[in-house]
């Protein structure tokens, strides 16, 4: 009798013990397959596009901090007049950026970060009065990954030839963008 409760108490532990990790990993997807080859864009592109609602989710228990910029801070990256950023972060591990624009425009760049590279960008024409980011707005998106734009879609949804000219160029600009928002940040 002893012998089976021992046998059923440890196979409802294992079951429970399965069942957290299950779903942290549902809550924390894995970016991994960014580095695979043998995975497709299309692959990679759910899977940071899960990795963005992931950070969305929990971006309330994110540290936030905001940086104001001058006028023409960041001038030598962008066109842009920018008036501050929001970071978020997880402990040292930066999440997310939003750029916010001058009174003139509505204009924002969301930036999500997974082990210090760009992973997604998004350019909302209408985004200055929402902090969080929304999943239904529209705008140009552009997936990296190993610092190469691996997808664009368009803010009408159609998808952007990454091989073309116009999203070399526009891939370039977000890389360095980034890496100047981030030197920003003090």
């Amino acid at each position: 009798m002893k012998k089976t409760i021992f046998v059923t108490a440890m196979c409802v532990g294992l079951v429970a013990m399965m069942s957290v990790r299950a779903a942290e990993k549902a809550e924390n997807p894995s970016l991994a397959n960014l580095s695979d080859n043998k995975a497709s864009a299309s692959e990679k592109v759910s899977a940071i596009q899960a990795y963005v609602r992931s950070v969305e989710k929990n971006i309330s228990s994110s540290q936030r901090k905001e940086q104001m910029l001058s006028p023409d801070e960041l001038k030598n990256v962008t066109d842009e007049n920018w008036t501050k950023i929001h970071i978020y972060s997880d402990g040292a591990d930066l999440k997310r950026m939003k750029l916010y624009p001058t009174a003139d425009s509505q204009k924002t760049e969301e930036f999500y970060y997974h082990d210090g590279k760009p992973v997604f960008v998004f350019l909302e024409a209408n985004g200055a009065g929402k902090e969080n980011h929304d999943q239904n707005a529209t705008g140009d998106k552009y997936y990296f990954a190993d610092g190469n734009l691996i997808a664009a879609t368009a803010a009408n949804g159609k998808s952007i030839d990454v091989k073309s000219a116009e999203a070399k160029k526009m891939s370039e600009k977000l890389e360095n963008e980034s890496q100047a928002f981030r030197a920003a940040v003090k």
